[in-house]
């Protein structure tokens, strides 16, 4: 009996050890939307799908672009795909300053509805935070993306988890 005894208060010690151990400062990933529109002149709103560290916040939206800033083409199943370099977005609003690179690739979708000029077309992406001030300070994460590009206007929305330290 003494021995069965001595077995459940190791694996006990063992298993409190391990769980403290493990116990670092709590992380919280949340889940957040990103809404931006009308390059050049683009505003954003970012807004919490869960509860947590994070508040809403809206503002301006500066875009960098890599010099030579091309796609190149590719064709998939048949239907013609233009990938982007990876480009780089500011996002500046009440609360800080959100920083995160988007690779995407559109697709055209053959016509120019809102009579622009321009062909419109549809894209997808990922995105990646690569820094932030204020609220967005030491903040990680990233998510996917759907654009609607109709020359101007001009939609895209990024969804994903942010980790908040």
């Amino acid at each position: 009996m003494n021995t069965k005894l001595a077995v459940l208060a190791v694996l006990a010690a063992a298993v409190t050890l391990t769980s403290v151990a493990s116990a670092g400062p709590a992380v919280a990933k949340q889940r957040v939307q990103i809404t931006m529109k009308n390059l050049p002149n683009a505003t954003f709103v970012l807004a919490p799908l869960q509860v947590g560290a994070l508040k809403r916040d809206s503002g301006t939206v500066t875009f960098g672009a890599p010099p030579n800033y091309n796609a190149r083409d590719v064709i998939r199943d048949g239907q013609k795909v233009s990938i982007y370099p990876p480009v780089v977005w500011a996002l500046t609003g009440k609360r800080g300053t959100l920083t995160i690179r988007e690779r995407n690739e559109w697709v055209d979708i053959g016509t120019d509805g809102n009579g622009d000029g321009q062909e419109d077309g549809v894209a997808f992406g990922t995105w990646k935070v690569v820094r932030g001030t204020g609220q967005y300070a030491q903040i990680a994460g990233g998510g996917r993306s759907g654009h609607a590009g109709l020359g101007n206007p001009w939609n895209a929305r990024q969804e994903g988890f942010l980790t908040v330290p």
